[in-house]
């Protein structure tokens, strides 16, 4: 049960440099268009997100899902609207018996 336990930590404590490293590329990518105090804020959040992974990242795992999700719904429906046959005209055909399309 320890060994399990020491296992757990040492992995733990070896994924937080991994995220912390990609995430302040992150960060660093978008560093030019903050302010001197956002730019605080934002890396005591990497501190934070770094410290807490175990929580961050399936949160942030399923907003991702759940953006591909939309997207690929629409990717569908946009398919669906380009194969979709085109209504020809809204007039009624001449042999259609309706008598609100009477000609006069």
């Amino acid at each position: 049960m320890q060994v399990l336990l020491v296992v757990s930590g040492l992995f733990y404590v070896a994924v937080m440099p991994v995220l912390f490293i990609s995430w302040l590329e992150f960060f660093r990518h978008d560093q030019d268009d903050l302010t001197k105090k956002e730019q605080r804020i934002s890396g005591l959040v990497i501190a934070i997100a770094c410290l807490f992974w175990v929580i961050v990242l399936p949160f942030a795992y399923l907003e991702l899902l759940d953006k591909f999700k939309r997207s690929s719904r629409a990717a569908r429906l946009y398919q669906k609207m380009l194969t979709a046959p085109k209504i020809q005209s809204l007039t009624p055909p001449e042999d259609f018996p309706c008598s609100n399309f009477s000609n006069n």
